[in-house]
């Protein structure tokens, strides 16, 4: 610098226009081409915790889950047969967890959560930061909308989103971090404020305390 990062890291997508409070100019097609060249899914910067910071998403349904987060993290590690994605994440003062594992293929990676399907690549960010663009498929979340007391618009299965995120290894995010992360939503057409601004005087759910989705 999530599901449900899946949901999360599926509140995941979005359309064309921007209303982003900045007084920065709009980037130009020039400024975008490298905004939104995808990184190399590097194994070791992935590696380890980190915090998610600031969620852009789209549709009434996962605008509405993002309403009700308060904090969530993933970590990168190696499993037995490869990259694996845990997350903590406090919603609605419940915590749950998730652990899955992560199919890369060159440089876009897939993780499969709570019956919703991420495609997911990184965009360019400092090091501090990583940027993760996400388009979700989605089944059926039925329980989970019920376990997060969760209601929205029509998301029928099988639709897909779209969803920007920026995470950080620390609390905060440095002002040049989030006006190069707003230029990339610009660039990509985000018509809307980000969903999510993370309090950094909310806590993080840990493993003791949350209670593990499964699929």
């Amino acid at each position: 610098c999530g599901d449900i990062m899946t949901l999360w890291l599926s509140a995941h997508f979005l359309v064309a226009g921007l209303i982003l409070c900045s007084s920065a100019p709009m980037p130009t097609p020039e400024e975008c081409e490298p905004l939104l060249t995808p990184s190399s899914l590097d194994k070791v910067k992935m590696f380890g915790r980190w915090n998610v910071l600031v969620g852009f998403t789209g549709g009434e349904l996962f605008s509405n889950i993002l309403k009700i987060t308060e904090s969530s993290y993933v970590t990168f590690s190696n499993g037995s047969t490869g990259l694996v994605m845990s997350e903590e994440n406090r919603m609605g003062g419940k915590c749950f967890s998730s652990v899955t594992n992560v199919t890369i293929d060159n440089n876009m990676a897939t993780v499969s959560v709570v019956n919703v399907t991420s495609v997911f690549h990184v965009l360019p960010s400092s090091d501090d930061c990583l940027v993760l663009s996400i388009n979700s498929t989605l089944g059926n979340l039925e329980n989970l909308l019920k376990f997060l007391n969760v209601s929205g618009g029509p998301a029928a299965e099988g639709s897909t989103m779209r969803s920007l995120y920026l995470m950080g290894r620390e609390s905060t995010v440095k002002d040049s971090d989030l006006q190069m992360f707003k230029n990339q939503a610009s660039c990509l057409g985000i018509p809307v404020e980000p969903g999510f601004y993370y309090d950094p005087k909310t806590d993080f759910c840990t493993q003791g305390e949350s209670i593990k989705l499964t699929n």
